[in-house]
């Protein structure tokens, strides 16, 4: 789907005139370098994103008011240091010869809104010289196709990416994949733009609600048994494991000692936000109007999410490839890729212990969103099933952390969304 500014450029730019190619057109030339890029971030162990949209609701304007996109990121891949602090490395990749140096000015202020670690300016031409002279000022790299070339050469992937991977960087399944949120159910509008712009733009800590909250929306609506809903499933698996990966680095330099604290407190916004909610609750007590002092604090499946928060802080080696699994999953069943993770990784490079935390991750989201459990069925199905046997019986019935058993949430529990999604003039 599409927002209002984004269809009127669209529908501007198709028009040729001159010979000057249209804005779909020079997005589809594109499309090759992007999944050149795609494929060398893989071999560098990285999970990645395409066509990153960055969008924020306006208000404030009479004629502007509404959801307006300001640009979009080619690629985006993410890596983890051995501590877990993601790596963050944009990649602009055009076939345009044109404005390289303006680009560049543009791709520093993109990587100082993502806070990222590196950027890259790929080009599938020469580069001025000019554009080579500034890429140390601004700390922007310049890759034409020669050093793309040599870099591909200095990295060796351990599993086989001609295989059932191959999806992620064919171009047609690439394109079938980024036109999967188009032409939805339109009671998934809410959830797709979530997916495709809001959750760029959301405080990293509000992600852990809001990915379910919109889920609880739209989850009359999705059905698992329609391959474009699973991909939109896998697809905010992923985004809910990147949210996952950014508050167990949190909590893991700030408060490791203490997690159910430091779960509540990062869920919050913080100690001070924490706090300042407690006593809220207080004042609304006090006024006679009834708040649940936990629940109007903090959302109903808190305890469950603690749980497995543990469960990835513990594991910090496996939260890399829990992503590249997720990242697969969500391309693969909407292109019609059958192969398992165990099949398509390959049994000597697969990881067990990331298959299962993705496993969990995706029947927390089942159980917190009350999405209907075949969506739990499905994620075990290529998940794990092939490598325990079938024997376990659900994606949280690992024994829970200190050897009691996680406690399910019961229908009373289950997030409601008009309580958690936050309304248009927090969206900005």
């Amino acid at each position: 789907m599409k927002s209002p500014d984004e269809k009127g450029r669209t529908k501007q730019s198709s028009r040729t005139s001159s010979g000057r190619a249209s804005y779909v057109d020079e997005s589809e030339r594109d499309l090759p370098l992007k999944a050149q890029m795609r494929r060398l971030f893989w071999t560098m162990g990285c999970t990645t994103s395409l066509d990153v949209k960055l969008r924020a609701y306006i208000t404030g304007e009479q004629r502007a008011t509404g959801p307006q996109e300001f640009t979009d990121l080619d690629v985006l891949s993410i890596g983890f240091s051995p501590s877990g602090k993601p790596h963050l490395t944009l990649a602009d990749c055009k076939t345009a010869r044109a404005r390289a140096v303006e680009r560049m000015f543009w791709l520093r202020g993109v990587s100082e809104f993502f806070v990222a670690d590196e950027a890259f300016m790929v080009r599938s031409n020469a580069v001025p010289a000019a554009a080579r002279t500034l890429s140390t000022r601004l700390g922007v790299g310049v890759v034409d196709p020669d050093d793309l070339r040599s870099l591909a050469k200095t990295y060796h992937s351990p599993v086989d990416l001609e295989g059932p991977l191959r999806c992620l960087f064919d171009v047609d399944s690439i394109r079938r994949h980024m036109e999967n949120m188009s032409g939805l159910d339109r009671k998934l509008d809410s959830l797709v733009d979530f997916v495709r712009f809001d959750y760029w733009v959301y405080e990293p800590f509000r992600n852990l609600t809001q990915v379910i909250a919109h889920l609880a929306e739209a989850a009359p609506a999705l059905n698992p048994g329609h391959p474009r809903h699973l991909g939109v499933f896998f697809q905010t698996a992923w985004q809910y494991a990147f949210a996952l990966a950014r508050a167990t680095y949190s909590i893991r330099t700030s408060r490791m000692a203490e997690i159910p604290i430091a779960v509540e407190s990062y869920v919050a916004g913080g100690e001070l936000a924490l706090r300042e909610k407690a006593q809220l609750g207080i004042l609304l007590h006090k006024a006679g109007i009834s708040v649940d002092p936990r629940s109007g604090i903090l959302p109903p499946y808190v305890e469950q999410l603690t749980e497995l928060v543990t469960r990835v802080i513990n594991k910090p080696a496996e939260t890399g490839e829990i992503l590249r699994y997720a990242e697969f999953l969500a391309t693969a069943v909407v292109v019609g890729e059958s192969a398992t993770v165990a099949a398509a990784f390959g049994s000597a490079n697969v990881r067990p212990v990331a298959a299962k935390l993705l496993a969990d991750v995706c029947g927390f989201l089942v159980t917190a969103a009350g999405l209907r459990p075949e969506f739990r069925a499905a994620a075990r199905a290529r998940l794990v099933a092939d490598l325990t046997g079938g024997a376990e019986t659900g994606a949280l019935s690992m024994v829970g952390i200190a050897g009691r058993a996680p406690s399910p949430l019961v229908p009373s529990e289950q997030a409601n969304p008009a309580q958690l999604i936050l309304p248009p003039s927090d969206r900005e």
